[in-house]
This record gives C-alpha cells, sequence and structure tokens, in this order.
C-alpha cells in the first residue's frame, strides 16, 4: 500500500541524581591502611550501562569517568545495593542508565547525591530535578536519573496499541511527559530509543504501537492524543510511580513518518500541548497553518520516502509559532528515531527543545540557537512568541 494512500491528517482548521553506584572496598588498599595505623581507606566506584548501538548514523564510542573516591571505614564490606528486579507479574523494571556517548559521568558527592551548582536552579514551572549547568555534552548524552519501565497496570487505551512508560526515577516533580507514536507499518521499538534518553533526563515518555500498522495519518492523531489520556490517568493511579507526581499543563507529543502527520494533525487542533517533535514526517502537500504549537521538524536529506516533505510542512505552520527545521546531510528515513544518530545532535535538539517548550527550561536555549554541524538544511524561528 503507498504512503499517499493513507495520509488523511491535514488540518481542518482547526533531584537528586542517583543510579547504581556499587562501591567496594579494594582489599590491597585496606589491607595497607590498616598496616599504617591509618582509619579510612578509599573506594573506587564505576558507573554501568547499555544502550543499543544506533542503526543509522552510528554514535562515538561512549566514554566513561570513574566515579568520585569517598571514604569507607575499614569494618565488614557491606553488601552491594541490589538491582531493583521486575515484580512477578512483569509490571516493571529499573533500566541501567545509558552510556553516556561523551564527557563525564554526573559528578556525585560522598554521599551519592548530585552536586547542585549554585545558582543552577531551573526556572519556576520547570520539571526534574535541579541540575548543575548544562552543556553541550550533557545535553547529547544520556542523563543521570535511571528510567523504571512499566508495562502493566496502566489504562488501556482503545485507540493505539501496545505501551510503555518511561520514568525517571528520582526526578524531582512536577514531571513534563511526551507521547510518542510509530510510523507505517512499524512497530513501537521503531521510536522505542526516545523513551529511556528523555526520562533519563527527567521527562516522561510514553511510546505506543498503533491497532493497525497500515492505518491512517488521522487514526495517528487519535492514538497519540489517547496516549496522552493514559499518562495523565496515571497521575491518579492508585499505587503507580507516577501518582501525583504529572505537570498536566506540559504535556507534549512526537512522531515518525506517518505518526509524524499524525502528530501535525492532532497538534493542530490541541493547541494547549506545549511541544511537538517530527521524525520525518510523512503527508505529501498537507498544510498546517493553524497550528499554535512549537514545533521542531528532524529529517534526513537522503530520504527516500518522505524527503522535502518536512520543509513543505515547516513552511506552513505560521510565523507566530515557534518552530524548528534541521535535516541531516545524508540522513535516511530513520535518522530522527534513535537520539544517538547524526552523533548525538538528534538528542541533543530534540532534548532541547522540550526543555524549552515543554518543561520550560530556558538554559537549553543556547543549545537550539546554534547550527548543528550535520545540517543540510537548518531553519528557525525561536524568536515568535505564542
Amino acid at each position: 500500500m503507498d504512503h499517499a494512500t493513507i495520509f488523511s491528517g491535514r488540518s481542518s482548521g482547526s533531584g537528586s541524581r542517583h543510579g547504581s553506584d556499587h562501591r567496594r572496598p579494594l582489599l590491597a588498599v585496606l589491607l595497607a591502611a590498616l598496616a599504617c595505623g591509618d582509619g579510612s581507606a578509599m573506594t573506587a566506584g564505576s558507573v554501568t550501562g547499555a544502550n543499543g548501538t544506533p542503526e543509522d548514523m552510528g554514535s562515538p564510542a561512549a566514554s566513561q569517568s570513574p566515579a568520585e573516591t569517598t571514604p569507607a571505614t575499614p569494618a565488614a564490606e557491606a553488601p552491594p545495593t541490589p538491582t531493583p528486579t521486575a515484580p512477578a507479574n512483569g509490571a516493571a523494571e529499573v533500566a541501567p542508565t545509558p552510556p553516556r556517548l561523551g564527557g563525564e559521568q554526573p559528578r556525585t558527592s560522598s554521599g551519592g547525591a548530585a552536586e547542585e551548582a549554585a545558582g543552577d536552579t531551573p526556572p519556576d514551572g520547570a520539571s526534574g530535578s535541579t541540575v548543575a549547568e548544562p552543556t553541550r555534552e550533557t545535553a547529547t548524552d544520556p542523563g543521570p536519573f535511571p528510567v523504571l519501565t512499566v508495562t502493566a497496570g496502566l489504562r488501556d487505551g482503545p485507540e493505539y496499541g501496545s505501551q510503555t512508560l518511561h520514568v525517571p526515577e528520582g526526578a524531582e516533580p512536577p514531571l513534563a511527559a511526551v507521547a510518542i507514536v510509530p510510523g507505517f507499518n512499524t512497530p513501537e521499538s521503531s521510536i522505542q530509543a526516545w523513551g529511556p534518553f528523555l526520562a533519563s533526563h527527567g521527562i516522561v515518555a510514553l511510546t505506543i504501537g498503533t491497532n493497525s500498522p497500515t492505518d491512517s495519518a488521522d487514526v495517528r492523531a487519535r492514538a497519540v492524543l489517547d496516549a496522552l489520556e493514559t499518562i495523565e490517568a496515571e497521575n491518579v493511579r492508585s499505587g503507580g510511580p507516577l501518582a501525583g507526581k504529572l505537570a498536566l499543563d506540559r504535556l507534549g507529543i512526537m512522531g515518525w513518518s506517518l505518526g509524524g502527520g499524525g502528530v501535525l494533525s492532532a497538534a493542530s487542533r490541541t493547541p494547549s500541548l506545549k511541544a511537538a517533535i517530527t521524525m520525518a514526517a510523512f503527508g505529501p502537500g498537507a498544510q498546517f497553518p493553524n497550528n499554535q504549537v512549537p514545533t521542531l521538524f528532524l529529517a534526513g536529506s537522503a530520504d527516500p520516502n518522505a524527503g522535502g516533505q518536512s520543509q513543505g510542512m515547516f513552511a506552513s505552520l505560521p510565523d507566530s509559532t515557534p518552530k524548528m527545521l534541521f535535516e541531516v546531510r545524508g540522513g535516511p528515513h530513520e535518522i530522527g528515531n534513535d537520539p544517538a544518530n547524526a552523533n548525538g545532535e538528534i538528542g541533543r535538539y530534540g532534548l532541547s527543545w522540550l526543555e524549552v517548550f515543554l518543561v520550560g527550561d530556558e538554559r537549553y536555549r543556547q543549545f537550539l540557537e546554534e547550527a548543528p554541524t550535520q545540517a543540510s538544511d537548518f531553519r528557525e524561528n525561536l524568536t515568535a512568541t505564542r
């Protein structure tokens, strides 16, 4: 079935950081310290984690810095902190923090809590824990929060199929959230890399699959909006990990390919949304002049399916709407599906867009104002106000 036959999404007018810091005293150092009459020894820490290697543009090798050393008493070695495991029903599991693509690991104090830089508090309304001033590296790499994934106990949204909730463990509420929908004839797994990446930075993400792999853009618009209802339901679900922790006035949507067309359709009739991101949005000739939602378009110049379409959609949004187009030089149709693609620039621009417009943290605007190194087409209207 041709993509064009199924697109019908044109607008109708309408805290603290914490992780798996297992510390074990080094026997040799301890014995040496005792022999010298010293009453303490130093322990070495390490940070581990695994995240799939991007399939498209690739990413640099993960670099890791050893965790800061902390004093330990010469008493018997304490047992390591157990890694959280999923309950018997498989409802949730804590995923390890994904590897960082570059720069330092989050610095921790002797107590294991993240060191906070004075004056680095996000503005009022911003969600997530108080963290140090963001850098290009920290905005590109996975963030400091361990990620809890939940598949059971969630609302059964009738407009979509599979679902996975990605929750930032330890991020300070209220938390912003985003729902993400895949493309034509593709499963939830095709866009799922965004879930743990965004959650590791303190943004709740619900990745979904569709009821039918070949449904239309308009059906996907309904699916992604229905997914937001599931997110809202989590705020009141007794015993859920997000009960009372969500900022229900800070919701956004994302979508790939035909899902991106659905996102634009949904945003055009839902102006209360704070942000939208499309990846290789598909919709030949589709126009969205009523879209008031700040929208980022990610695309690839070598896309055989939706190449060039993002430019027309971008231009159709009114000049009063904040918008940005980042087309990756030589990027394929799947370039936007993994934040690690394009050497992490996909993730940095996607995260920064959500931090500024969804979360309300203006410290990330600096990363949107610089042109990406791998862009074949880069346009923005950041000065627009809603």
